[in-house]
């Protein structure tokens, strides 16, 4: 009989009653990114008729159906959706469990796993920690950088238990919490010798005449940029897509290519590494900073004493301004 797709209310302990396994939670994640139960079972080293059974099994436990079959392939049903999103969680928790276990002698070392951008990888962050560190024993924090589009989804695998970055559409979910930080203010800058360093109130038809690094597409800065140069139809002639601040520095300081960047980045580059801050305003229409976090996880008291250092850093500027909030 095909479960219904009203599902009832499951009892406690269904999972053990109904002798859930891993490999039905293994089987929900490889499915949802394979959508072929041909290819699942390839991917499991089984059969066809075995993955079939399996998503059986799962459907007669929980009483509803988890996947519809079409001509394109095979996709979660609502409660699909829901047993994948929760199978990926405590597949995640098990497998750092796995690298704790491994990679660290005293068990009683807890391990904090943080995301950030470029923008809150160049202050925030490290004075954040440098603070945590003077009262916290005990932890390891794992930091990693990337775009915000390719951290978020960790925050659902356990990959990550925090994310700090420039917030945007990716981290607008309702499973997720977020936390404005800061407002960041950005600035246009080019090498200290470009033919726009030190001319007073650039304005925006001069800025189409030079090539630009432009932020990844899709991304908050970027949103924002795009919309500035089109309300001032500027449409620069050439275009480098980049993230990497190094990158963006070295390529500024050999040529006349132009980048957006934080006003804290910029001031700190403008010091040593031969920047110039064009004089041009921009409005604040790039996204706060912020801390992102998935709402299932269980804070522990040092994540709780991390984000503490995080506001506390925040609540002053990098370049030592008073932020309001």
């Amino acid at each position: 009989m095909q479960p219904a797709d009203d599902s009832p209310a499951l009892p406690p302990g269904w999972y053990l009653r109904g002798r859930l396994r891993l490999r039905h939670l293994h089987l929900m994640r490889v499915l949802d990114e394979v959508h072929n139960v041909g290819l699942a079972a390839r991917r499991l080293a089984t059969t066809q008729p075995a993955v079939s059974r399996m998503i059986a099994e799962l459907e007669d436990m929980l009483g509803a159906r988890l996947f519809d079959r079409t001509p394109k392939g095979t996709f979660p049903t609502r409660h699909g959706e829901s047993l994948i999103r929760h199978a990926r969680w405590v597949l995640g928790d098990l497998e750092r469990m796995s690298g704790e276990w491994s990679g660290a002698p005293d068990l009683d070392v807890e391990t904090i796993s943080i995301g950030v951008n470029s923008t809150a990888a160049a202050f925030l962050v490290p004075r954040a920690l440098l603070r945590f560190k003077q009262q916290a024993a005990n932890v390891n924090v794992l930091v990693r950088e990337g775009s915000l589009e390719a951290l978020a989804p960790e925050l659902y695998t356990r990959k990550l238990d925090l994310l700090v970055a420039r917030l945007g559409e990716a981290v607008r979910k309702p499973d997720l919490a977020s936390q404005v930080l800061y407002e960041e203010p950005m600035c246009v800058c080019a090498r200290a010798g470009h033919p726009l360093a030190g001319e007073p109130g650039v304005p925006w038809q001069r800025l189409a005449a030079y090539p630009w690094i432009m932020p990844p597409r899709g991304s908050p800065v970027r949103i924002g940029l795009d919309m500035l140069l089109q309300r001032h139809g500027v449409y620069p002639y050439a275009r480098i897509e980049s993230a990497s601040a190094l990158n963006n520095t070295i390529l500024m300081n050999s040529s006349d290519t132009l980048s957006l960047m934080p006003r804290c980045v910029a001031r700190h580059l403008a010091r040593g590494q031969g920047l110039a801050i064009l004089d041009i305003d921009l409005p604040p229409v790039f996204g706060p900073i912020g801390l992102v976090r998935h709402c299932s996880l269980d804070l522990s008291p040092h994540m709780r004493g991390l984000i503490e250092c995080l506001q506390a850093v925040a609540s002053v500027a990098p370049d030592g301004e008073a932020v309001g909030r």
